[in-house]
């Protein structure tokens, strides 16, 4: 039986949705092009909105969200380039945080590392889909440790919104 998305839930996912492109807007303009250390390398402040809606609305949701973010990037003025790293990266980093928020002694600490880590496989994927070779690989042991660093900001960042939600009695899941 195919379930239909309510009013409600699509408004839901609308405002996660803003949420993640707003992130994304206030990272550009926080933390322009080349100031972190790596090339590549982003805070990710729109994961927040990814973890928020992981622990609070659902899988497929995140999915959805991290999908349609990629895709209103690129319709507002990215390029394909970036959209093929966003995708990759971010359909990585969804299916690691989906297997580790399922663990019982896993924290959203876990959860966001281990999406970050993921997301940079995918961004190495992409990367060797783009130049056609393996030798960004050596890249990868760097993008990973540092994309740890910025998982563990982004959980650190996350879990108060999670708190506050569960402590007003989680008004997004209903």
């Amino acid at each position: 039986m195919k379930k239909h998305w309510t009013a409600f839930q699509i408004t839901k996912l609308a405002i996660l949705l803003a949420l993640a492109l707003m992130l994304s807007i206030l990272e550009a303009w926080l933390l322009p092009k080349g100031i972190l250390p790596l090339p590549g390398l982003k805070l990710g402040l729109a994961n927040i909105a990814i973890l928020v809606t992981l622990y609070t609305v659902g899988k497929k949701e995140a999915l959805l969200l991290a999908i349609l973010r990629s895709l209103v990037v690129l319709v507002l003025g990215g390029n394909f380039v970036g959209f093929v790293f966003s995708m990759l990266g971010g359909v990585w980093a969804w299916c690691a945080m989906c297997l580790l928020c399922e663990r019982k002694h896993v924290s959203i600490f876990g959860t966001s590392i281990g999406g970050a880590a993921c997301h940079s496989i995918g961004q190495i994927m992409a990367a060797m889909l783009m130049t056609r070779t393996v030798y960004v690989l050596v890249y990868l042991p760097y993008l990973i440790l540092a994309s740890c660093a910025m998982g563990a900001v982004i959980a650190f960042l996350t879990i108060p919104v999670v708190r506050a939600l569960d402590h007003l009695g989680n008004p997004v899941i209903q």
